[in-house]
């Protein structure tokens, strides 16, 4: 949907498209120019983009054929700004299935296991801080939306980083717990 976004607002060939996604995202979320093509292939099927008649390639083997959106197009990029995007709660998430799979076999290792995930995500949040502070001192670009992007996007991986470590002094409290309940003596 962000290549949608980005054809809504000029037809582009594939190598503008990943810079355009990458410069809007900050630089966190970065793209293959073959995952754009892809992408491409996967939205002209969908009836949502079409190529534009104009074929010019300067012989260096890009692809150089511009896209643009359709009315379709148009019309799902309306309905996916229009969603709110709520993530699925992460019943599958491989860190949690580590922890109940070692509880259950050895409570400390679960706890170790814990120990090791909170280690990891404090090396994370103190990386997402150092970019944060980076953004928030302009980043030296010139151009602000770019700025605000980057800004963003290291606040919300911060943020997250944050929340995941909160969430693992919930599990260990549990944990402890129900070692306790197990082990009374």
């Amino acid at each position: 949907m962000g290549i949608l976004a980005l054809l809504a607002e000029q037809p582009s060939h594939g190598y503008q498209l990943k810079a355009a996604f990458e410069e809007r995202t900050g630089g966190v979320w970065s793209l293959n120019v073959g995952q754009v093509y892809t992408t491409l292939d996967r939205l002209k099927a969908d009836g949502l983009v079409e190529p534009m008649e104009v074929e010019s390639s300067e012989g260096d083997g890009r692809d150089r054929r511009p896209w643009r959106i359709t009315r379709d197009g148009k019309e799902a990029l309306e309905a996916w700004f229009g969603e709110p995007a709520v993530e699925p709660v992460p019943a599958r998430e491989d860190f949690l299935v580590k922890v109940l799979m070692a509880f259950h076999s050895s409570p400390l290792e679960a706890l170790a296991v814990i120990d090791r995930q909170r280690t990891e995500l404090y090396r994370l949040l103190q990386d997402a801080r150092r970019t944060t502070r980076r953004a928030q001192a302009g980043g030296g670009t010139a151009d602000p939306a770019a700025d605000l992007a980057a800004e963003l996007m290291a606040e919300v991986v911060a943020s997250r980083r944050e929340a995941d470590l909160r969430w693992l002094d919930i599990c260990e409290s549990h944990l402890k717990s129900q070692t306790k309940k197990r082990n009374p003596a």
